[in-house]
């Protein structure tokens, strides 16, 4: 069964960072976490996983059939 709250250890082992680069990423802001008792910080898995997928790039067919849709909505309302 998977943890749901992972420590920086985890953290680091599930992503490949390096410790030192997550505590600059929680000290600039950009990651998400929780500090109960002000010492020991703690990193929802469910966030983690929303983060690392987030900014994806479209594949090459996705963007030709969001183009396909767009020439053809904008032909059929340019009358």
């Amino acid at each position: 069964m998977e943890k749901n709250i992972l420590t920086i250890d985890e953290f680091a082992k599930y992503t490949g960072w390096s410790k030192s680069y997550i505590y600059k990423k929680t000290s600039d802001g950009t990651l998400k976490f929780s500090k109960p008792l002000g010492k020991t910080i703690f990193f929802s898995r469910e966030w983690v996983d929303s983060f690392l997928l987030s900014n994806t790039t479209s594949t090459t067919q996705e963007l030709e059939s969001k183009a396909a849709t767009f020439v053809t909505l904008k032909k059929g309302g340019a009358k």
